[in-house]
């Protein structure tokens, strides 16, 4: 890609060159055969064409580059950001100090196994997909949410992080219960863990997420 900008710079440079031969060939002072300017004005006319039509295949170049890098880092099961993505979130918070306002929240699916030995893997791929619609849902407008490995999910919010954390609990309690009242044998349980650092005062992102359930606020949420 760097080489394609430097190439397309060049043919640009070339098309200013053009065109300022062209400007000085069209003054009063300038002598020069017909040939000559309708030469260099088929010149300027072709770099133009051919730089405009680059800049289309560039623009195409990088949308499919945007689709690539979207699909690279995106799980496939349940079309949240996978652990790829989850890395480069973390990545960029511990780049500085960690700030008191983030709160971070653990999902575990806690019955998926028990739903794959029963009815199977297609079917628990299924409620996979669906708990995944559920948490993009709950974590819209709030935060950042991706598949951290296995049946584990990890939302981060920043601002107002301890009440974006609870209204996500609250609307993720609330799909859970919808799904649960509708599709009988496939139910939904999961654990939701949060963290905040206000209390915490941790000053790396890794230290926030990689806390130990037992020292975290629980909260289960089982089928009625």
């Amino acid at each position: 890609m760097k080489l394609y900008t430097a190439l397309k710079g060049i043919q640009g440079i070339f098309a200013v060159f053009f065109f300022l031969v062209l400007l000085w060939l069209s003054s009063d002072g300038a002598v020069s055969p017909l040939g000559c300017r309708l030469t260099i004005l088929s010149g300027f006319v072709m770099t133009f064409v051919f730089l405009g039509l680059d800049l289309v295949s560039w623009r195409r170049l990088i949308k499919k580059e945007e689709r690539l890098t979207l699909l690279i880092q995106t799980d496939l099961l349940t079309r949240l950001p996978n652990s790829c993505a989850l890395r480069q979130e973390l990545a960029q918070l511990s780049e500085t100090v960690l700030d008191d306002d983030i709160s971070c929240a653990v999902i575990s699916f806690d019955n998926i196994h028990r739903l794959n030995r029963t009815y199977g893997h297609q079917a628990g791929d299924m409620v996979f997909g669906e708990l995944g619609d559920i948490l993009a849902v709950s974590a819209s407008d709030l935060g950042f949410i991706g598949r951290k490995s296995g049946r584990t999910f990890l939302a981060l919010f920043e601002g107002n992080a301890r009440e974006k954390a609870a209204l996500f609990q609250k609307r993720l309690n609330r799909g859970l219960e919808i799904h649960n009242a509708t599709t009988g044998l496939l139910p939904i349980t999961c654990t939701i863990r949060l963290t905040h650092n206000d209390e915490l005062h941790y000053v790396s992102i890794y230290d926030l997420v990689k806390l130990r359930p037992d020292s975290c606020g629980a909260h289960s949420h089982a089928p009625a």
